[in-house]
C-alpha cells in the first residue's frame, strides 16, 4: 500500500475530496499548513509573504488505486485551464507517494482498514 501525501490550494481541497470520496476513496486526514514551493511566497503591495496557506491531504491506497489517486488530484487541483493537462499555475501543489509498510487500528489493535500488505 501507498500513501499518497498532496499539497495543494485551499480553494482546491473541497474538490479533490469530494472526487476522491466519489471514486471510492474516502479515507484521508486533511491537514491545513503553509509553506512556498516555486513561487517563492506572495507580494501583496510592500508586504512579502513568504508561507503561503495550504491544505495537505494524507491518503492511504492500495497499490493498484495509487495512479486513480494521483489523476484526480491532479486534474481537481489544478488552477489553469482545464483543457490541457500540462500546464497549470505555479502553486497548484505537489503530490508525493511513498510506500507504507503497515498500518494498525488503534481501536481494534489489528490490522487497519482490511488493507493488507502490497
Amino acid at each position: 500500500m501507498k500513501m499518497i501525501w498532496a499539497v495543494i490550494r485551499p480553494e482546491s481541497a473541497q474538490r479533490v475530496i469530494t472526487a476522491l470520496d466519489r471514486a471510492g476513496i474516502g479515507g484521508m486526514t486533511r491537514l491545513h499548513v503553509t509553506g512556498h514551493g516555486r513561487e517563492m511566497g506572495i507580494t501583496l503591495g510592500s508586504v512579502h509573504y513568504t508561507e503561503i496557506p495550504k491544505e495537505m491531504l494524507m491518503i492511504v491506497v492500495p497499490d493498484n488505486e495509487v495512479a486513480k489517486a494521483v489523476m484526480i488530484i491532479r486534474t481537481e487541483a489544478k488552477t489553469g485551464a482545464k483543457n490541457s493537462p500540462e500546464e497549470g499555475t505555479i502553486g497548484d501543489g505537489k503530490i508525493f507517494v511513498t510506500y507504507v509498510e503497515d498500518s494498525f487500528a488503534i481501536r481494534t489493535a489489528g490490522k487497519a482498514g482490511g488493507m493488507s500488505k502490497a
